[in-house]
């Protein structure tokens, strides 16, 4: 068992102890690295919509939001400067890296990446008062991507996969990762952070309810992972919702409740589409509630008990905050 850490939110420390039913891996404001300064983000309109998002959410009795938005994902300092005085919920906010590895980092060794991402940790994001509280890294198709040699994009994503690894283990906050679940790429995730000597506790493969193969999502339950069951937007629809409820269900069979966090992979506010298609995505200020009005009645309903709810939506992914810190604590 882990002691109680302290975990950073854009308000300040909480205890773990007191993150309440928590979303695993959400957006409130997405879209790319400096689209602040090209006409693709609008913070009135995007502080109006994720409030109104937050309100309906804490309304479904969701207490802590993770916020899986690096810079280069459109991560808004401004706009957590402000939630932070708003917000109902509990959100922390990311460093890390998406998929497409910017050029600045070509050139960084893994050290050099870690000393980034734990700076924005310990000394706040693009020059403010708001610190992150997780690592966010990315494997998707590109991670196939062999061409360029040496500075393949394979070789780019685990070089940074062992930056984030280190950073870890120097600051005490958990891993989180967006991953093509099709390709298993969790597995070899998984590896380098063992080579890295990270404790797997601390690491959320997110993304594995893509999946239709349960032995690939076991088997990162069995290395001892935290499986993030991440995917559960509404546009899914019922029948898809209900596959993927499916996947939470063995999880919780197989014993491996406070394994296994929710989450949508949904933004309140996206800048996804350009000018020329419209602006952002349609407004939909319950694009957080599926999971507490679908998910967990379905699941209850096949007779889950609140016990492994709660593992679920409280202890797992405390456990991935108190496993950082007792990383960090041993170093």
């Amino acid at each position: 068992m882990y002691r109680m850490s302290q975990i950073q939110t854009i308000a300040g420390f909480i205890d773990s102890a007191d993150i309440g039913w928590t979303l695993s891996h959400e957006h409130l404001v997405s879209g790319m690295g400096t689209m602040e300064r090209t006409g693709l983000y609008d913070e009135d309109d995007a502080l109006r919509r994720c409030n109104d998002a937050l309100q309906i959410t804490h309304d479904a009795q969701i207490r802590t939001i993770i916020d899986c938005t690096p810079v280069d994902l459109g991560r808004q300092a401004s706009a957590f400067l402000s939630l932070a005085q708003t917000s109902p919920i509990n959100i922390i906010a990311a460093t890390g890296v998406y998929r497409w590895i910017p050029l600045t980092y070509h050139s960084w060794s893994a050290d050099t990446v870690a000393r980034f991402f734990q700076r924005e940790i310990e000394e706040g994001i693009e020059g403010s008062s708001i610190h992150a509280g997780i690592i966010k890294i990315a494997w998707d198709v590109e991670y196939s991507s062999t061409v360029g040699g040496s500075n393949s994009m394979q070789n780019q994503l685990e070089k940074c996969a062992r930056g984030a690894a280190r950073a870890a283990k120097w600051s005490g906050v958990p891993i989180t990762c967006h991953t093509r679940a099709a390709d298993r790429v969790g597995i070899r995730l998984l590896d380098i952070f063992e080579e890295e000597g990270l404790d797997l506790r601390a690491v959320t493969i997110g993304h594995t309810n893509d999946s239709h193969d349960l032995d690939y999502v076991l088997e990162i339950a069995r290395r001892g992972a935290n499986v993030g069951l991440d995917r559960y937007a509404k546009h899914l629809g019922e029948e898809e919702l209900t596959r993927r409820a499916g996947i939470a269900l063995s999880l919780i069979e197989a014993g491996f409740a406070e394994q296994t966090s929710l989450g949508h992979d949904a933004a309140s506010y996206s800048a996804n589409r350009g000018p020329a298609e419209g602006g952002s995505r349609l407004e939909d200020p319950g694009c957080w509630l599926p999971i507490p009005d679908f998910e967990i009645p379905w699941l209850r309903a096949q007779g889950v008990d609140d016990e492994s709810i709660d593992a679920m939506m409280i202890k797992s992914i405390q456990a991935t905050f108190d496993a950082a810190s007792a990383m960090k604590a041993s170093h």
